[in-house]
């Protein structure tokens, strides 16, 4: 039976590599009838009167465009079809085929030929010749999504921020394109350049346009971490009043809020997030840590206290360090209940059962 299998195996082994080797003869003859195709386009290109027409270069780009989406052996066609549509376009001084111009540069065409061998270029690793091709591609049609964005990412890859800022400003708003890495890269570039105020414009406009709860939160920690709690708070306010039930912006404002220190305002949003949201892990989290910070803090009293004082008044402070301990012993086993084994959950939940201990 092994040796039946074997030859089974073995015979559809050559099958396979038989179709593959005919594949490869039809993309062989594919190839051959582009390229005599192209051949004579080339050589009117080339002619001292014919070079001077539009329609040569119109002819040539089509047939460099054509031959890049059926052959692509040339890794440089798709710029060529670009290269000589521009031509074209330089010999039609009186715009009488301004129309047929329009239609081979901003066509499907040409769009396919620039975006397939862009791709083909950054599969093997070659970046800055797949870039150049996706900006391309860019002019080629600027209301498709996809060049734009392939554009931004490479050209971030690379280090050229400022086509990286031109690809996503276009992805945005001339695609109408919301992939949230647009925004967030786009407030990136800004921040290193030292712009904070472009920075909070890109991430106020992708929280505006996709709700995206990381850009949000990007968005408030660079108003903690730059001293702007006031805007942070006018801004988050107003989102509040728009949608009162999005309870992310809501627990966004209790976070501010908290960070402000006005402690009730921030207990009050969090109540009402969790009325929305039981299962709130970040609500549940900061509630566990507010009033555990509120019992670290009391306790301290309790520790600053001489002997004289303890005796009076420490038994009473003590008491009530336990209950804010208590209280934020459902919140932490609410988060080990919606993501059980967190280590941000794991050990001070074992610690405040520890503490707890001493309590009774």
């Amino acid at each position: 039976m092994k040796k039946i299998v074997f030859a089974l195996s073995f015979l559809v082994t050559a099958q396979l590599s038989q179709a593959q080797s005919v594949l490869d003869m039809a993309n062989d003859a594919q190839c051959q009838t582009q390229e005599n195709l192209l051949k004579p386009m080339i050589k009117s290109s080339e002619h001292a009167k014919r070079s001077l027409k539009p329609t040569t270069w119109i002819r040539l780009s089509e047939g460099y465009a054509n031959y890049t989406t059926a052959c692509g052996k040339d890794s440089t066609s798709a710029k060529q079809a670009w290269s000589a549509i521009h031509k074209a376009q330089e010999l039609d001084t009186d715009g009488e085929y301004t129309d047929d111009i329009k239609a081979v540069m901003n066509g499907d065409l040409m769009y396919s030929a620039v975006m397939n061998q862009g791709v083909a270029h950054y599969n093997v690793g070659s970046l800055e010749k797949a870039v150049e091709l996706f900006l391309i591609g860019m002019e080629v049609q600027p209301t498709d999504t996809l060049s734009s964005f392939y554009a931004g990412i490479v050209s971030n890859q690379l280090g050229n921020f400022d086509d990286a800022s031109k690809a996503f400003q276009q992805y945005i708003e001339v695609a109408n394109g919301r992939d949230a890495v647009s925004y967030y890269t786009l407030s990136t570039i800004a921040k290193e350049k030292g712009n904070l105020e472009e920075s909070i414009k890109w991430l106020k406009k992708g929280v505006e346009d996709t709700g995206d709860k990381d850009i949000q939160g990007e968005l408030i920690n660079t108003y903690i971490s730059n001293e702007m709690l006031d805007e942070a708070v006018g801004d988050m306010e107003s989102l509040v009043a728009s949608d009162p039930t999005n309870s992310n912006n809501l627990l966004n404002l209790g976070i501010l809020y908290d960070n402000q220190g006005k402690k009730q305002k921030a207990l009050d949003i969090y109540s009402k997030v969790l009325e929305m949201d039981p299962d709130n892990y970040d609500c549940n989290f900061n509630l566990a840590v507010f009033y555990f910070n509120d019992a670290v803090e009391i306790k301290k009293e309790v520790d600053a206290m001489d002997m004289k004082t303890y005796q009076k008044e420490g038994a009473a402070i003590e008491a009530k360090a336990c209950a804010a301990f208590i209280k934020s012993k459902p919140y932490f086993e609410a988060c080990d209940r919606i993501r059980p084994g967190t280590p941000d959950i794991v050990e001070p939940l074992n610690n405040l059962k520890n503490v707890l201990v001493q309590c009774k």
